[in-house]
């Protein structure tokens, strides 16, 4: 009896431990997701078996989904896991708007996505708001990749691009 205990406490606990994903992981992973279909569907399964309720882990988990959907061929299919997507991310948000790493996540979907589907309105506040508050994340590394898709992108100005140099001076 104590040995079958014991194996049903390994496995759950296997189970659980395989079922979490840390912010890091998130992070590292998700600028991958636009250009390589292989690493979304394995981020995007991995994130969907867990069950967190982080909010920022739930706003990822949007994002995640949100870009699925341009590595799936059904366009009902795209329909469905953008929409999903979309409406996770702004839960997150609007639980926490302060959220910079948010915000940057919101940016990036709608920065990327078809006009044609309406989401994109936020795009330009969210982008002020990046750039005004980078100075309060505390990862570096983050920040840093931040900046680099930001100065990147062709959704910033020469102006906005300066204060954002400006920014990561101070």
């Amino acid at each position: 009896m104590r040995k079958l205990l014991l194996f049903f406490f390994i496995l759950a606990s296997a189970l659980l431990h395989a079922q979490s994903i840390s912010i890091d992981q998130l992070r590292k992973a998700y600028y991958k997701l636009n250009t390589d279909s292989t690493a979304c569907a394995e981020l995007y399964a991995k994130i969907n078996k867990t069950n967190s309720t982080d909010n920022l882990i739930n706003g990822y988990k949007g994002a995640v989904s949100a870009s699925m959907a341009n590595h799936v061929k059904s366009r009902q299919e795209k329909i469905k896991l953008f929409n999903s997507g979309k409406k996770l991310l702004e839960q997150a948000i609007a639980t926490d708007s302060a959220n910079v790493e948010l915000r940057f996540l919101r940016f990036t979907i709608q920065t990327n996505c078809p006009k044609a589907l309406g989401y994109y309105r936020q795009a330009g506040t969210d982008k002020k708001y990046i750039i005004a508050h980078l100075g309060s994340l505390k990862n570096t590394s983050f920040k840093n990749k931040i900046i680099e898709y930001m100065l990147s992108s062709a959704n910033l100005s020469a102006e906005e691009k300066k204060q954002l140099h400006a920014g990561t001076k101070k």
